[in-house]
């Protein structure tokens, strides 16, 4: 897997460790950076295909087996123009906090 070229600040509207929802602030380099409001879900170890029928904006994704432990967190994100994003990473090494799964215009 590359490496995201972008990074975002994600906070979320709830503990780390459940499923919800986060705000998204994307950093520079990213065009724009504005906040936004992504479902916040944790995942199993292995590769997530992001489908943008089901995440028409995108999706934080937190691994089950570890978590950021701030308020806040700086996590990679990975962008796409089109309606998947595949992020195969096995044992989460590159993101071990979580990734931001975003889809762009």
């Amino acid at each position: 897997m590359c490496m995201p070229a972008y990074q975002a600040k994600v906070e979320p509207s709830q503990p780390w460790n459940e499923d919800g929802t986060a705000n998204v602030t994307p950093e520079p380099p990213f065009p724009s950076t504005g906040t936004f409001s992504l479902p916040l879900e944790h995942r199993d170890d292995g590769p997530v295909t992001v489908l943008k029928s089901s995440y028409p904006e995108g999706l934080v994704i937190i691994p089950n087996d570890n978590a950021p432990s701030g308020p806040s967190a700086v996590l990679p994100m990975e962008t796409s123009t089109g309606n998947i994003i595949e992020i195969s990473n096995s044992g989460h090494q590159s993101w071990p906090q979580g990734i931001v799964a975003r889809f762009i215009d």
